[in-house]
């Protein structure tokens, strides 16, 4: 399970910040967690370094915002951000067509 999960931690990002048009990190991570429930648990230090990787890929942007005293990163995609999701998309519904057809994804 978790080789599943990093290769696709970009991709439920992008698909999550996406539905929900701007999240900030915490807020990112409890989503994800809570839609998951639980399956999908993320560090902040990998979180963030994904975070920031996307954003230099110019998947996503992110605005600086102060809330009590403290300092909030929102994040949205990108232009760059949507195309990647949409070929990850193509990818899965390929994929998943070649297991279904393989027998793979029947339950016995």
């Amino acid at each position: 399970m978790a080789q599943i999960r990093k290769g696709t931690t970009a991709w439920i990002i992008l698909a999550v910040v996406e539905e929900r048009g701007e999240l900030y990190g915490y807020g990112l991570r409890h989503e994800l967690w809570t839609r998951s429930k639980g399956m999908f648990p993320l560090q902040e230090g990998p979180l963030y370094r994904l975070l920031a990787s996307m954003e230099r890929a110019h998947w996503i942007a992110s605005r600086r915002v102060e809330v009590a005293g403290r300092e909030r990163r929102y994040y949205r995609i990108r232009a760059p951000g949507r195309q990647v999701l949409a070929q990850y998309r193509r990818e899965w519904r390929l994929l998943s067509s070649v297991l279904d057809s393989l027998g793979c994804l029947r339950a016995r």
